[in-house]
């Protein structure tokens, strides 16, 4: 299988349009623990909600936009043939790649990309592309130039994945209104399912299942 072109060397300046926010205190509290918002039990049904969605063969190709430091790219590596993680933030890509190193892991490129136009994905070249917890940090323009993206690299009956919070949720109402709980500065777009859906077909992809996981808030199913 080809190698995509070489990544754009690190320090390469971000796109974000909240760019300030991805700093080097960011990529350290990520996937951190809080008895309420972070419990381990939102971890693990996390987890079980990417299995349930991805479905990995073994002989894939996946595509994780907006992979930052890695996580998820490294989750799905021994159950895929292959990874691409692909991020615009220099400082994510640089993480991800020490990360790898660290771990050993072989079977994961890390591309420093924009999320919007990623010419060093070849066409066809991929079976899963993933936007998991990413959807939310878009804004509009950016999610739609991605999805067109996703479906000029997808192969033939490959498949688009989002996992992303769900704006109707009472937590993330209370979010949106600053009322006992903060919305994270990075989600600047935080959607209801119809919102997302409108925008996946109107990107002309068939939307096969919508999955609803149960909330990880103590007390809250």
């Amino acid at each position: 299988m080809a190698e995509p072109p070489a990544a754009p060397a690190a320090g390469t300046v971000s796109e974000s349009p909240n760019r300030e926010v991805y700093d080097e205190a960011y990529y350290g509290q990520m996937y951190h623990y809080h008895w309420f918002t972070s419990t381990p039990r939102k971890w693990r049904e996390r987890e079980r909600a990417l299995f349930h969605l991805v479905e990995p063969r073994g002989d894939e190709t996946l595509l994780d936009l907006g992979c930052a430091r890695g996580d998820t790219s490294f989750l799905f590596a021994p159950r895929v043939a292959r990874v691409i993680g692909l991020d615009g933030e220099p400082l994510a890509i640089d993480i991800a790649r020490r990360r790898a190193a660290e771990q050993g892991v072989s079977n994961v490129t890390f591309v420093l990309a924009d999320a919007g136009s990623f010419p060093e994905v070849a066409d066809a070249s991929i079976d899963v592309a993933g936007a998991f917890d990413f959807l939310e940090h878009v804004t509009d323009d950016v999610l739609r130039r991605m999805l067109a993206e996703a479906r000029r690299v997808l192969r033939p009956g490959g498949r688009f994945v989002a996992y992303t919070p769900n704006r109707e949720h009472i937590v993330e109402r209370l979010k949106a209104r600053n009322v006992v709980l903060h919305q994270q500065p990075d989600h600047i777009a935080v959607r209801r399912p119809r919102e997302v859906l409108r925008f996946l077909v109107e990107a002309g992809l068939r939307v096969e299942r919508l999955f609803y996981p149960p909330s990880a808030y103590p007390g809250y199913r």
